[in-house]
Parts: structure tokens; sequence; C-alpha cells
């Protein structure tokens, strides 16, 4: 038989299982330890337990994490966290959501705004629970807009934490994917070197569809700087930047790779964010009159975006 509970204390093993989990348990948690519900209802009268939701209690304050902890607990032993919260767990993206999406095979719970349940069943791991690295990508990727797909792509895989492969074998195995298209070209671009959302918008949107030479990624022509993309037969490089400006010593760097390159006979042309995906058309052909300079003999493909502009 258990011994009896301080009145004002839980005892240490219990306390350790709450550190674990963002200072969170459940009252299945608590009932294990003898902790009775007349006990759990002192404890919360005399502030040694708050309680977060029916069943889940807090034993100190622990900011987002405890929300993702608590809904686990509520969701029962099949709960795994998804969507945004498991992007977020996995660094995909830079901030918790408010909602934090749960998958569980267990019964619905009642609506509450700090929590979303979805009641299908994930494979997951981590504490606190999270679906799979590649399963989030396919997951949050379905949920998303095309920029908001072409930004986690980029994070996912260009940082190496899920391997083309796996989205190719998660795709394969989803049956409807609203994105399935744009995921399967934007991995097929990760895997060939592009590194950063705009890099992967620059493929797509500026060379892919307009019919311009497939360039090199991350190569370099010098052996110590590494432009985003190198046409090698005609000596043009494309140099791409999300940032609105450069100051100070990254705007002296850049000058400086400039100057390198056109010492070299490299000629540099240069896109940031607005340019790329505001008017990937007249990034196209100012790169397709570069390209024609130096002696490509190609014709410039019109986009649909081209074709919607011209009528």
């Amino acid at each position: 038989m258990k011994g009896v509970i301080p009145r004002r204390y839980l005892p240490p093993e219990l306390l350790r299982l709450a550190a674990r989990q963002s200072a969170t348990l459940s009252s299945a948690q608590l009932d294990g330890f003898g902790i009775t519900d007349r006990v759990v209802e002192r404890m919360v009268a005399q502030h040694v337990l708050t309680r977060l939701a029916r069943g889940v209690y807090a034993t100190a304050d622990g900011a987002w994490r405890q929300q993702a902890w608590a809904g686990v607990l509520l969701g029962g032993p099949s709960a795994v966290l998804g969507l945004h919260a498991a992007a977020f767990l996995h660094g995909f993206v830079p901030r918790p959501p408010d909602c934090v999406a749960v998958f569980t095979a267990g019964q619905a719970r009642a609506r509450d705004p700090r929590w979303r349940f979805i009641r299908s069943l994930r494979l997951g791991s981590g504490e606190p629970p999270r679906t799979r690295a590649a399963q989030t990508v396919i997951d949050v990727a379905a949920v998303s807009d095309t920029d908001e797909v072409v930004a986690l792509l980029a994070e996912a895989v260009g940082s190496g934490r899920v391997r083309p492969g796996e989205l190719r074998s998660g795709l394969a195995e989803a049956a409807r994917h609203p994105h399935r298209r744009l995921l399967e070209e934007l991995v097929a671009e990760v895997a060939a070197g592009s590194r950063s959302p705009l890099e992967l918008r620059y493929t797509r949107d500026v060379e892919s569809r307009h019919g311009l030479p497939t360039a090199l990624r991350q190569a370099s022509p010098l052996g110590r700087h590494r432009p985003d993309a190198w046409y090698e037969k005609f000596g043009l490089l494309v140099e791409l930047d999300g940032r609105a400006y450069h100051r100070g010593a990254t705007a002296l760097a850049d000058m400086d790779r400039d100057n390198d390159h056109l010492i070299a006979g490299l000629l540099t042309l240069r896109f940031g964010w607005k340019q790329v995906v505001g008017d990937p058309c007249h990034v196209a052909r100012q790169v397709s009159a570069a390209l024609a300079n130096l002696g490509w003999t190609g014709t410039l493909k019109p986009c649909p975006r081209c074709r919607s502009r011209s009528v």
C-alpha cells in the first residue's frame, strides 16, 4: 500500500515525471501514485496544482510546451503532436502555433481553442511525442499555401533533417494531397542543390517555367565563392538574396565577390525576393538576355503568367 501523500507536497518520483512533461501531469498519473481526486482538489485549492483542463494539471508554469504536453495527455496513449506544433518542435517553423494539433486514435475531446484533436493514428517520436519529420512536412504542406510549402521544404530538406527519399515514400503512401505535384517538384529541386526558399522559387518560377538552361547549384567557379546559380557554359552567375538590403561587411563581401568574378570574365546578376517572387517573368527575360549575349541559342518560353499578361 502506498503511503499517505503529504498535504502540500507531491512525491519526488511524480515531480520528476512532471519535469519531463513541462510541469504537466494527468489525473491518471496522479492516481497512479495514490493521489485521489479529493486530494487533487485540495492541492488545487492550495495552489500546489493548477487545473489546465479537465484531467490535466500543472505543477508550475511550463509555457507553450506545457500546452503541448497537456494536449498529448488529453489525447490518450496514442496521442502525438502534429501539423505546426510538430513542425515547430522539429525546427521547421520559427514560432509555435496558438492552437496545438493532436493526432489521436481515441475519442474526440470537447472543443477548446488551445487544442485541435484529429482522430487519426500517426507514428510519433521524441518528447513530447510528435509526428515524424517527413510525415510532419507532408501534413503541414497539405494545409499551407505555396510560399509556406516552399519555405518548409527548403528548411526541412535543405537542412538535411528530412531526406528527399523519405518524402517521396510518404507521398506515394498518401491517398490524396493538394500539393502533391508542387512537393514532388520542390523535392527534386532541393535534391539538386537548391537550399533556400528564394533559390527554390528561382529554380521553379524563373528557370524551369521559362525554359532556361539548368544552372549548377552551390558550385564554385573560382574555388572560394559559391554562387546560387552558375551557368557554367556561358560564364553567367546569378546571386539571390531574400534580405531587403545589405549593409556594412555583407555589402563589401558581395562587391568583393562580384569583382573577383568579373576579373575572371564572369558576369553576375543579382536578384532579391521582390524580383523573383514579385515578377519572375521579368527576371527570366533579363537572365535570357544575358545568356543570349553570352552565346545561348535557346528560346525563352512564356509561362502561364506571361501568357495571362499578354491577353
